[in-house]
């Protein structure tokens, strides 16, 4: 299938192959429940009107559609947010009828006069049933830390996610909840795979067992799991598949061609110690990359390139976000164009580094963002942090070096560039994910939890970087000199400081966020009814100055600190890092260097970001006013470019160097 103006998602098909349900979606977040044939033909919408709708089932005899009806408001339209929950539809199309509201994802077994159902009771998520109508509901399974069911269309097996990991077990006619776990002991539980595993399901009419794993599909017969009778005693027991068939497909990164010369402005490059200013420089691009760059009598603009006048204004790179969050989507639907990421690019971040996301999301967004599809920071991530805490989402057990290996190798095949090590208990834990990120060359972002010895433990065990201040009113020479003689890195996030009021209220109260020009890119009553209405308090009950203080301290001796805006306001909130940091003491260029190039040092990428040079993406802000001389001047920004395009920061369209037009929000 395929629309031109639609994203055509959740396909799942029919019992015999012949029709398949999805979702088309337009109009951000606001779509219909479609119904075709195999080959794509008498695609027809089955729900008489647009909503928030996903996971759409056929039932076994093909003649019923159970799918979720859910809300939006926040990065999808708020219209047709009511009466969530799980409806049944005939496939004919009709009327849509409720059958439960405080249930998800709903599928079939093997009969269809019945839909099984996720729904949670004291903590534990359960595999329940009902009948179409929501009635004679049964319990079957239920989990501590198990994260998702998947009935066999058999209705024989089910298999459910744990640690990361998909198991299979059989499944119970329901009366009474059978306790599910990889160490269950109630019934016999297989683990399927080993390395982690997304998209779990079935084929081959409930004999096959399915999974993902970064581009890779696996696969595992029942027949190889369970014995239909005793097996021998030296019989070999079920080893996890080691490969699978790749579904990964090649897709050119997004660049332009063409040269373009922006000449007459003052330009901080952020090259060597200082800001690397150029009075009236010019810098020459050709496709995504500085081609040139210099004072405008030692650069000569090339013939045929496009020349854009920036005189009387001020250059420099785009802000580097290494603890940033946000939505990249809801419950793997990645919009077509999320007003967040616009936000934050509009107001000079052009890269970002997010140590805590769904991996399902924010990759997709990441490789959207590179194919030129969302526009977009450029993305980065840990993606599902490496938790020792046993919250079942986001559970990572390590009882070993090698479960530590699993973990970062599954991140790394999801597209991870890093490991956020996380509250794991023991230190031989957090130790374990140092030297397995080590081997797989990946980052390790560590937080402490405003533990100082445990950070101090970071700190000696090679962590890459402290995320979040460590606790301490101040730092004195034994942490400073430890910390020099290390090689981690820190960014304190001053926008959410531990041990008092942190920048986030501070800048709330001291400037009218609501009044800044750019913050158009977020939802106009969002924006009022988290910015007007402010709780003040005196400046001594904030600490992100102090914080910041003990910062440079640690940026003086060769640490590499870092702005972290945390996700706390998109697109603001990253200059509020750098004016907290010049309120901790830093000039303004070391704050604006904190924004910069040491965050793309930290993070491994200063060969391509961080500063302007020869070689370097061409990522910069074109602005009305010199940081460099007042910190508060970072937000007063015309033009962002994003790999040598252009953009007007105020409309987020393409000016200069072509006419690619932002998507309506739907607020618009």
């Amino acid at each position: 299938s395929g629309n031109d103006e639609a994203l055509e998602l959740w396909p799942s098909w029919s019992r015999d192959g012949r029709r398949l349900t999805y979702i088309r979606w337009t109009d951000e977040g606001l779509g219909q429940v479609m119904s075709a044939n195999a080959n794509g033909s008498g695609a027809r919408a089955v729900t008489r009107m647009p909503g928030h709708y996903a996971q759409p089932r056929f039932s076994p005899d093909g003649n019923t559609i159970v799918f979720e009806k859910r809300s939006g408001g926040y990065l999808t339209s708020p219209d047709y947010s009511e009466n969530e929950g799980i409806y049944r539809v005939s496939a004919a199309g009709g009327t849509a009828e409720l059958v439960a509201r405080d249930t998800s994802n709903p599928q079939f077994g093997a009969d269809s006069d019945r839909v099984f159902m996720l729904g949670r009771k004291d903590g534990k998520l359960q595999l329940l049933s009902a009948d179409l109508d929501g009635e004679a509901r049964q319990v079957h399974a239920e989990g501590e830390l198990a994260t998702e069911y998947h009935v066999s269309p058999r209705g024989d097996f089910v298999a459910f996610r744990e640690n990361y990991e998909v198991f299979a077990t059989p499944l119970m006619p329901g009366g009474q909840a059978v306790t599910v776990g990889e160490k269950a002991s109630s019934l016999p539980v297989v683990r399927a795979s080993k390395g982690g595993a997304d998209y779990i399901g079935w084929t081959q009419g409930g004999d096959m067992l399915t999974w993902t794993m970064g581009p890779v599909l696996y696969r595992a017969s029942l027949d190889t799991m369970f014995a239909d009778a005793p097996k021998e005693k030296d019989a070999p027991a079920f080893v996890p598949p080691t490969s699978g068939t790749s579904l990964e497909r090649t897709v050119a990164a997004a660049k332009p061609s063409g040269t373009v010369a922006i000449t007459g402005a003052k330009i901080l490059t952020m090259a060597g110690d200082g800001a690397g200013a150029i009075a009236n420089g010019t810098i020459v691009i050709t496709g995504d990359r500085i081609a040139a760059i210099g004072p405008a009598d030692q650069i000569a603009v090339p013939q045929g390139a496009s020349v854009i006048d920036a005189a009387g204004k001020t250059i420099m790179p785009g802000l580097v976000d290494a603890h940033a969050h946000g939505p990249q989507g809801v419950d793997d639907l990645v919009p077509q164009q999320n007003w967040s990421l616009v936000q934050n690019l509009a107001m000079g971040t052009t890269t970002l580094h997010d140590p805590s996301s769904r991996a399902s999301m924010i990759f997709s967004a990441a490789e959207r963002q590179r194919a030129g599809t969302l526009l977009a920071p450029r993305i980065f991530s840990t993606a599902e942090i490496v938790y020792g805490a046993k919250a079942p989402s986001v559970y990572a057990r390590i009882d070993s070096y090698d479960d530590a290996l699993a973990h970062i190798r599954r991140i790394k095949a999801q597209g991870g560039i890093s490991i956020k090590n996380y509250n794991q208990p023991r230190r031989e834990q957090r130790q374990q994910v140092v030297a397995a990120a080590r081997e797989e060359d990946m980052l390790v972002v560590a937080e402490g939890g405003s533990l100082f010895g445990m950070d101090m433990n970071l700190i000696a065990d090679g962590n890459s970087t402290i995320e979040h201040n460590v606790p301490g009113e101040v730092f004195y020479e034994d942490v400073l000199q430890f910390w020099e003689g290390s090689q981690s890195n820190y960014t304190p996030t001053l926008v959410v400081t531990y041990g008092g009021l942190a920048a986030d209220p501070y800048w709330r109260q001291a400037t009218d966020v609501f009044d800044n020009p750019l913050m158009v890119h977020t939802p106009p009553r969002q924006l009022i009814a988290q910015t007007a209405r402010r709780v003040t308090a005196p400046d001594w009950a904030f600490v992100d100055d102090e914080a910041a203080r003990e910062a440079k301290k640690l940026a003086d001796r060769g640490v590499k600190v870092s702005i972290g805006a945390h996700g706390q306001q998109a697109g603001v909130a990253a200059h509020w890092e750098l004016w907290s940091f010049a309120r901790g003491g830093m000039s303004p260029v070391e704050a604006l260097r904190a924004g910069t190039i040491e965050p793309a040092r930290s993070l491994g990428m200063e060969r391509d970001i961080g500063s302007l040079e020869v070689g370097k993406l061409a990522d910069l802000l074109v602005l009305s006013a010199d940081p460099s001389e007042n910190i508060r001047n970072s937000d007063k920004i015309d033009r962002v470019m994003l790999g040598g395009r252009l953009y007007d920061a105020r409309t987020m369209n393409e000016v200069e160097t072509g006419s690619a037009r932002r998507l309506p929000y739907w607020w618009e």
